[in-house]
């Protein structure tokens, strides 16, 4: 068997393989046991805990960029 077809072989037998390991129903989920009133109490104490109307604020540098200090910045062109 050549090379290219022994290649060709292997690559069509790992594609069954995971075709195969991918077409069941999957693992079984854990059902759901939590009742209406507390779900809509948890999605009331999150809703409050993430305002819409207080956006979170980008933070600002606390240092600058550039050479340090007594250094020339090799970003900056000299100055004629």
């Amino acid at each position: 068997m050549s090379p290219g077809i022994k290649a060709d072989a292997l690559q069509a037998e790992g594609t069954r393989e995971f075709e195969d390991a991918i077409s069941g129903k999957g693992p079984k989920m854990p059902k759901n046991t939590m009742n209406k009133a507390d779900e809509a109490a948890l999605n009331e104490a999150l809703e409050g805990s993430f305002p819409a109307s207080d956006p979170a604020k980008p933070s600002t540098p606390t240092s600058s960029l550039g050479a340090p200090a007594g250094r020339e910045s090799v970003d900056r062109p000299a100055e004629d």
